[in-house]
């Protein structure tokens, strides 16, 4: 159970310090016309693009949850 959780926290570590290598986006030259209004673009970040991971994630760790609350209390 130990080894579990420190493979879950390094897991955890490495996604949490990586992700910003994702969130950054490119930021292109301005027009070469000085009158053209510059607008630069939206970024679109990995949690719009992400986002049903992250529920699926949430909804996986709560049947996890469930599952052992309920063998627990049928021993």
């Amino acid at each position: 159970m130990i080894r579990l959780r420190k493979i879950l926290f390094v897991l955890f570590s490495f996604l949490l310090f990586s992700v910003t290598a994702f969130a950054q986006c490119e930021d292109p030259e301005p027009p070469s016309d000085p009158d053209a209004p510059y607008e630069p673009p939206a970024c679109d970040l990995p949690l719009d693009t992400w986002v049903y991971v992250l529920l699926f994630a949430a909804v996986a760790f709560y049947a996890y949850h469930l599952y052992k609350k309920q063998k627990a209390l049928s021993v």
